[in-house]
């Protein structure tokens, strides 16, 4: 008996010391967050169109202010390199050498979609790219192959038409072609400025305009506008006016994908005005007789009418 105990004692002692060994470690000590979480880095504020200027090179910087004086748009040029402001009337000479290239600079972020060459059998025009892949500039490498030669080029591109002359010139080749984009560039400036008014103008934000036409007598608003058109999910609800701006209530339910481009008749054709979109009205700060909202191109495109009907004005 004494003998079967003692192994009756060792065998329990192996199961116990089984059925430890397979028990799960202890779980790792609790660390409390003993500092509060930092608040998000605030959005850096945006560019003023003096900070845009800021960022060009300094030859577009300075054919801005030199348009400024005597509103003209410079062309720069080295022996080696030549900067053009981008004219789709224009059709600047570009120089280039038998065997050896001209690059063709054109605008980050646009594609060519074609090129045209009046000879291309004698120049041979080569495309590439540079920078970043998400956003590559597109270059295209000229090269005639005969002396005294001479062509024209057009290159079509998703933003622009860009129409040049070559003129094959040993000795007197141009090593780099680029652009300068004087409307785009004004366009950026004054959108950036204007940006900034509104953040500044707590009347420029939406709760702005709501207050303000809160404010005005109903009397004193003009509703003499007709909205005519397909029945759309952006269709305005109304249009007014309060004697120096118009509203277009759109409908709450309008998407900002679906949000139509406004053109007012001038002439025999339409034009761009100035308006700003605040919650759910366009705010044009002008009066017009008729405009027209657009979405789409092409035969899929949307138009609905704003018509003026009121007394002469």
């Amino acid at each position: 008996m004494k003998f079967i105990g003692k192994f009756g004692f060792i065998a329990l002692s192996l199961t116990l010391g089984a059925c430890s060994a397979k028990q799960a470690p202890p779980p790792p000590p609790l660390t409390l967050v003993t500092k509060a979480v930092p608040p998000p880095e605030p959005e850096p504020a945006p560019l003023s169109g003096a900070q845009i200027l800021a960022q060009q090179p300094q030859e577009v910087q300075e054919a801005v202010k030199q348009h400024q004086q005597d509103g003209a748009w410079q062309v720069y040029k080295t022996p080696r390199r030549e900067l053009y402001p981008y004219d789709e009337g224009q059709e600047p000479a570009v120089d280039c050498a038998p065997l050896r290239t001209t690059d063709i600079q054109l605008e980050p972020g646009e594609t060519i979609t074609d090129v045209a060459s009046g000879d291309s059998e004698r120049w041979l025009v080569t495309p590439a790219s540079s920078g970043d892949p998400r956003n590559p500039t597109p270059h295209l490498a000229i090269k005639p192959t005969a002396p005294g030669i001479s062509t024209n080029l057009t290159i079509y591109t998703t933003k622009h038409i860009y129409h040049l002359m070559l003129r094959s010139r040993a000795g007197r080749e141009i090593q780099e072609v680029a652009f300068y984009y004087p409307e785009d560039l004004e366009q950026a400036m004054q959108n950036a400025d204007h940006t900034a008014a509104e953040a500044r103008d707590p009347q420029s934000q939406p709760d702005g305009v709501v207050a303000s036409l809160a404010s005005l007598d109903p009397g004193a608003l003009n509703f003499s506008y007709a909205v005519s058109g397909p029945k759309l999910p952006w269709k305005p609800v109304r249009a007014f006016d309060d004697g120096t701006h118009i509203y277009i209530q759109m409908p709450a339910t309008t998407k900002s994908s679906e949000a139509p481009a406004l053109l007012v008749a001038a002439g025999d054709g339409s034009e761009m005005v100035n308006y700003r979109v605040r919650g759910d009205y366009y705010v044009v700060d002008k009066l017009f007789d008729q405009a027209v909202l657009v979405s789409g191109v092409g035969r899929e495109q949307d138009r609905v009418s704003i018509q003026y009907t009121g007394a002469a004005r």
